[in-house]
């Protein structure tokens, strides 16, 4: 067989995978292997390689049996680093290959893929200014709490000394000790995260909340989500919307999209929907994605602001490639129901599978539909699985009417069972 080479790109951040449109039915494994390595879990970023900023191309060829599963892998063509190598066959080891699956062809013969290293997530190593450090370092042992958050921001990071999460937590608990709030909202994030200290909600909401009150926005948005989900020590709703309420006030755009998204499902009145509306608006007005997004949701569901799907589509691309795939989702519904103009199902397909390089599930369901428009029905019900396991509701219910036979086993999965849930969900209003 005369392979192509499929190709993953791995930046430290993100991972991508290239956009190949499918016209008609592939009929050959090599193909339709990207539309499963978008589903597939990414590979790790090995630690010790992303911190030494070392990159490279691994090209794996594996064998697919007849279940979809890998029962074979090796390396063709080293990176020179063992660990992204061994990253690399881990993570195709894991991987399902349903579409390859649904060509008929498995088992197959080797099939080739090439892993992409890129650490451009990683910070860039900067000339280390050592008279700056000392000044600074000098301040904090000094006692000033400005200079001793930023210590802590750079034993956090890794700028200009070696990362040290247990250093950062120690400075940044003498300067929040001492009143600042950025370290008092900073020590929050480490308790939250278990970060150079043990994992404590609570602790941390204790320090979201004196950031909080000294009009840290971010604090106050922490503390928000821990009043929301009780790590605050209690589950309050009411203390969650008005802290939320006073960040968004303050300008800060994850919490105006946060509090949009909060208060539109409780509006009862055409007021209160443009009210929710707006806190999107101010987002995007920010030039923060999100905001762009469901600003576009709201122009595209007429909730909040008048039905136009112009508007809509104007902000969607705006959001194109910012958004995890939910604007390429939603333009792509535009196109392919002719709300934007004609009717373009080729130009939705290709969002779509923009969209499942960011494994966003919406996209598989979507993507799978028009396949089955187009008679690739065994291709179709791959996809549909892909989004299934993805989490997708739309997915669950077209793969459980179209799954093939199964016999019954320890692991069979009820497919029934879990689509029961999705219909109702399906049943509802559209939402943002």
């Amino acid at each position: 067989m005369n392979m192509k080479t499929f190709i993953l790109v791995l930046a430290a951040a993100a991972s991508t995978l290239p956009v190949h449109v499918m016209a008609a039915r592939p009929d050959d494994p090599q193909q339709v292997m990207g539309l499963d390595l978008n589903a597939c879990t990414r590979p790790v970023y090995p630690a010790a390689a992303l911190a030494q900023r070392a990159g490279g191309k691994t090209t794996v060829e594996v064998r697919i049996g007849d279940k979809g599963l890998v029962t074979d892998a090796r390396v063709l063509a080293s990176s020179g680093r063992p660990d992204l190598d061994e990253a690399a066959l881990t993570a195709m080891r894991q991987c399902t290959f349903h579409a390859v699956l649904a060509t008929g062809l498995a088992p197959t013969g080797w099939l080739k893929m090439q892993y992409v290293w890129v650490p451009g997530g990683a910070p860039v190593p900067q000339v280390r200014n050592q008279a700056l450090l000392d000044a600074t370092r000098a301040r904090a042992d000094g006692g000033d709490p400005v200079a001793q958050n930023l210590l802590g921001t750079w034993y956090e990071h890794g700028t200009w000394v070696e990362k040290d999460p247990a250093q950062a937590a120690a400075w940044y608990l003498l300067a929040a000790q001492g009143g600042n709030a950025y370290a008092q909202n900073n020590l929050g994030v480490l308790y939250a995260r278990g970060a150079g200290v043990p994992k404590d909600l609570k602790q941390a909401a204790d320090w979201y909340a004196k950031a909080a009150e000294q009009g840290h926005l971010w604090g106050q948005a922490n503390l928000a989500t821990a009043y929301e989900s009780g790590s605050a020590g209690e589950r309050d709703s009411d203390k969650a919307l008005a802290w939320l309420t006073r960040a968004a006030e303050g300008g800060l755009p994850f919490a105006q999209v946060r509090l949009g998204l909060l208060t539109m499902p409780r509006a009862g009145s055409d007021d209160e929907r443009a009210a929710a509306a707006a806190w999107f608006a101010r987002a995007a007005a920010q030039n923060y994605a999100p905001g762009t997004y469901y600003l576009g949701r709201s122009f595209a569901l007429g909730l909040g602001n008048a039905q136009d799907p112009a508007q809509a589509e104007a902000l969607y691309r705006k959001a194109l490639d910012k958004s995890s795939g939910r604007a390429e989702t939603a333009l792509g519904m535009l196109l392919e129901a002719g709300r934007a103009g004609v009717g373009d199902a080729d130009g939705a397909a290709r969002l779509y599978q923009k969209a499942m390089q960011w494994r966003y599930p919406p996209a598989y369901y979507r993507y799978g539909l028009i396949l089955e428009q187009r008679g690739d029905i065994a291709l179709a019900t791959a996809v549909y699985r892909q989004g299934a396991d993805l989490g997708d509701c739309g997915a669950v219910v077209k793969y459980a009417q179209m799954r093939p036979a199964q016999g019954a086993g320890p692991n069979t999965i009820d497919w029934e069972q879990r689509a029961r849930p999705c219909r109702v969900h399906l049943a509802l209003p559209a939402r943002l």
